[in-house]
């Protein structure tokens, strides 16, 4: 899949620490086309220790704490590091702008995503061609696309079966490979995954299919479903040789670049690499 140099457009909006969010509503249509707006979901903030501990569900801080006395990049540390990483990403793509789900225009397409994912950077150009302003469509789906050392046996089997077999997920929509128009019925599906994937079953007439790989869920060794920190109230600290035996596997994942058309990843898998090395075993 090729690449498109970034546009210049005032919609798409940065800042030295950061991104800001658009100063006003932008409309869905602009000068050089289709508006995308990544929606993040709500997350820790990972680049204030203090913060971080006192946002950290209880039940989580055990795991985290295993994670510090293994590794020479405290937990939060290396999540800050991967946010920025997808946060270059973004920068990279063209006629999209990060907002708060209250800050976007209705009826606006709006792309939701957790802080450590990465899109490619046509994507506004690809739902531009395939979208019809006129039609009914309020959402559309795109092949996900997952980077992931698999959590056991069974995993990586439902992984050959959906890479070889073409057996589709448990859901239509995974962290980051589905938009929507910004509707009220749809601000839990911005929120969950799941719930979008109830709400795509449900209404098939408003639902596009796309074929192209347009996003990437990088599931990195700190991710809480690698960590299993899934749920508070039933997280056991992480064992130190499942730790480390998951750290050398993690290690291997992005030595090497991914073929098209995911390629447009590569520069990304490359910083993960370069931070993988960092993390060293204290």
């Amino acid at each position: 899949m090729a690449c498109e140099s970034r546009a210049q457009s005032p919609n798409f909006q940065t800042s030295v620490d950061g991104f800001s969010p658009p100063q006003e509503p932008q409309p869905s249509l602009s000068f050089w086309g289709l508006m995308l707006y990544l929606c993040l979901r709500q997350t820790l903030d990972w680049s204030d220790e203090a913060a971080f501990w006192d946002q950290l569900p209880v039940g989580f801080a055990p795991t985290v704490r295993v994670w510090n006395d293994t590794f020479t990049i405290p937990y939060h540390i290396f999540r800050h590091r991967v946010r920025e990483i997808a946060r270059l990403n973004a920068r990279e793509l063209v006629n999209v702008a990060v907002a708060q789900w209250d800050d976007i225009p209705e009826g606006a397409w709006v792309l939701p995503a957790d802080d450590d994912d990465w899109f490619a950077p046509n994507l506004a150009a690809v739902l531009e061609h395939v979208l019809d302003g006129d039609s009914p469509i309020l959402g559309c789906h795109w092949t996900g696309s997952f980077l992931e050392v698999p959590l056991n046996f069974c995993h990586r089997i439902r992984n050959l079966e959906r890479q070889l077999l073409r057996t589709p997920g448990k859901w239509i929509c995974c962290t980051n490979n589905y938009a929507m128009r910004k509707t009220e019925a749809l601000r839990t599906a911005c929120r969950s995954h799941v719930h979008a994937s109830h709400w795509f079953w449900d209404h098939p007439s408003q639902v596009l299919p796309i074929s192209n790989c347009l996003s990437l869920m990088n599931r990195t060794l700190a991710s809480r479903t690698s960590l299993r920190m899934i749920h508070p109230e039933d997280c056991y600290p992480i064992q130190v040789p499942r730790l480390l035996s998951r750290y050398r596997q993690y290690q291997h994942l992005y030595r090497n670049s991914l073929p098209a058309p995911l390629a447009w990843c590569n520069p990304w898998i490359a910083m993960m690499h370069d931070l993988m090395q960092e993390l060293q075993l204290r």
